[in-house]
């Protein structure tokens, strides 16, 4: 009966007076910090605030996949390339997956990055999203965000991000605007301590707060934390040879259970 209610649960996003295109799975490095890395000013475990494409890696490729709430018919993939553009920007591409059986989502991003100085960047994201329910057919949306990052001690940083500023709607349905400000405190290269807070216009704030140790040059070890509602993440990550990254990660709601996940990469 859980699972039933949550996947009506999920069905009416699509219904009148609801939201549309729901906020996606993060990948699995950042669902085990619980999603708190919106003040990073680097991607060092993937893309998560577009001013960060300013400080992108040469070259960096992630997938990932996570099994919402352990629900087998329930689909979430997930797709990151990012790439440093001669001089101080980066360009970045994603294309986002959620979906049960008769419900489906997808997302498009293309993103750039530029620094203005050592300490401040700003960025951009176009997104193409679209919803498909076999009862109701398919829409389409064009929406788009900007963040920015700055770095405002030697080991503290922040970040803002905004996604979909302009309120839209299709047909009844609104599309979610989302606000996003972060901090990370990075007091040595082993450990990094982060926290963030997000708030759109139909929920309450969600405060998000994560940690990741790095004992070794290979491991990584992580930890987070969310409310509205209360949800624990933990997670490790391996650095291998030649920029070759294994993740995995589980995040725990006290109500629907366990959300594995894992990922592959390669960041240069």
């Amino acid at each position: 009966m859980k699972k039933i209610a949550l996947i009506l649960l999920v069905l009416a996003a699509f219904t009148a007076h609801a939201q549309v295109f729901m906020p996606p799975f993060e990948n699995t490095a950042n669902l085990a910090m619980g999603g708190a890395t919106a003040g990073w000013r680097e991607p060092i475990n993937g893309v998560t605030n577009p001013a960060q494409l300013g400080y992108a890696s040469r070259l960096g490729v992630l997938a990932w996949s996570a099994v919402p709430y352990s629900i087998g018919g329930w689909q979430s993939h997930g797709f990151q390339a990012f790439t440093r553009l001669p001089g101080r920007s980066g360009v970045g591409l994603d294309i986002l997956h959620s979906g049960i059986e008769g419900y489906t989502e997808q997302r498009f991003q293309a993103g750039y990055g530029r620094q203005l100085s050592d300490k401040l960047a700003l960025g951009g994201t176009i997104m193409g999203m679209r919803v498909s329910a076999d009862e109701y057919g398919s829409r389409t949306a064009v929406s788009f965000a900007v963040g920015v990052t700055a770095q405002v001690l030697p080991t503290v940083s922040l970040g803002a991000m905004i996604q979909n500023p302009v309120p839209q709607k299709i047909d009844s349905s609104t599309i979610a605007n989302l606000l996003k400000i972060g901090v990370a405190w990075q007091p040595s290269s082993a450990f990094v301590l982060s926290a963030a807070v997000d708030k759109d216009l139909e929920r309450p704030f969600q405060m998000r707060a994560g940690a990741e140790y790095r004992p070794n040059n290979t491991i990584r070890l992580r930890l987070g934390v969310r409310n509205a509602p209360a949800r624990m993440a933990f997670g490790a990550g391996f650095a291998l040879k030649n920029g070759i990254r294994i993740d995995f990660c589980s995040e725990w709601h006290p109500v629907l259970g366990l959300t594995p996940g894992g990922m592959v990469g390669w960041i240069l």
